[in-house]
């Protein structure tokens, strides 16, 4: 049998952080077991909280919304880059980083790539989340649009947010590098350590909302087995 991988966050709850000027995720009853015999809760979010993925129209005036978007682009065979200990916290992934993994534009393309820092395991829920965060350079979103990459996915968010600062226009460049091009960015997941060096397929399927510019997602792994070298 297959092993699947959790990679999602739990919406809500101790460990929540949300992009600033965003609202906390929060959770109010509709009808309680004591009143009404059932449950049913009225929950509050912004579609950019948690485990989401990310579609054109995040960024493009008039963009490919989420409920538009091809399904099979977030779902596929993946690859993994194991970047801890070599970039830490206020750093770029650059392309003098991702080298050694070998990622040619022949073996990345359509394949969901995934950068791992270990960044949200450890500061999701903290003020430092997206204040001191890693993310990826220029220079890097170009390569792998290049390479035609199914979705990019990760363990923090891709641009440098700065603080205290409400959105500009230009802002967030790799957003703006990446959407355009049709590919997903898939954040904020977890449990990245059970895929390295493993072959896996991953699925981040969004919540079907209509005109949305993201959505939630439950992201899952499906291991195959042992990565070939």
């Amino acid at each position: 049998m297959s092993e699947w991988v959790d990679l999602s966050l739990t919406l809500g709850g101790p460990r929540m952080s949300v992009v600033p000027g965003h609202p906390e995720v929060t959770f109010e009853p509709l009808n309680t077991h004591k009143d009404h015999f059932r449950s049913n809760t009225y929950m509050k979010m912004s579609i950019h909280c948690g485990t989401h993925v990310d579609c054109p129209r995040h960024f493009v005036d008039g963009g490919t919304t989420i409920d538009e978007m091809p399904i099979e682009r977030y779902m596929g065979p993946g690859v993994l880059a194991d970047l801890r200990g070599k970039m830490g916290e206020n750093e770029p992934v650059t392309l003098e980083i991702l080298a050694p993994f070998g990622w040619t534009p022949e073996r990345i393309k359509d394949k969901i790539v995934v950068l791992y820092s270990g960044w949200v395991e450890q500061e999701f829920g903290t003020e430092r989340s997206y204040v001191d965060n890693p993310y990826m350079s220029v220079e890097a979103a170009e390569y792998l649009v290049g390479a035609e990459v199914r979705a990019i996915a990760v363990d923090f968010t891709v641009d440098k947010l700065p603080p205290g600062q409400p959105p500009r226009d230009g802002d967030c460049p790799i957003h703006r590098i990446v959407l355009p091009k049709m590919i997903p960015l898939i954040e904020n997941l977890i449990n990245l350590d059970k895929l390295v060096g493993k072959e896996f397929e991953l699925y981040a399927l969004p919540l079907k909302i209509h005109q949305g510019d993201g959505a939630a997602t439950r992201a899952v792994a499906r291991i195959l087995g042992d990565a070939k070298a």
